[in-house]
C-alpha cells in the first residue's frame, strides 16, 4: 500500500471521508479498529504519545456505547 495516512486523507474528498466513517460506523469496524490500535500499544507493537492513546481510550469508550 503505498503513500502515508495522511496522504491518503488529504486525497479523499470531505464527501469520500464522510462516507468512509459512515461505512466503517455501520459495519462496526470502527470499534473494531479502535481496539485493535490499543491492543497493540498496549502490547507494545506501537506506540503513541498519552494524549493519543487517551483520546482513543475515549472513543472506544464513545463508540461502544453507540
Amino acid at each position: 500500500m503505498g503513500g502515508s495516512f495522511v496522504d491518503t486523507i488529504v486525497s479523499l474528498s470531505y464527501d469520500e471521508q464522510k462516507l468512509l466513517v459512515e461505512t466503517l460506523l455501520s459495519q462496526n469496524y470502527a470499534i473494531e479498529v479502535i481496539s485493535s490500535e490499543l491492543n497493540d500499544i498496549e502490547s507494545g507493537k506501537k506506540s503513541k504519545d498519552e494524549d493519543s492513546y487517551q483520546q482513543l481510550k475515549s472513543l472506544y469508550e464513545r463508540l461502544r456505547i453507540l
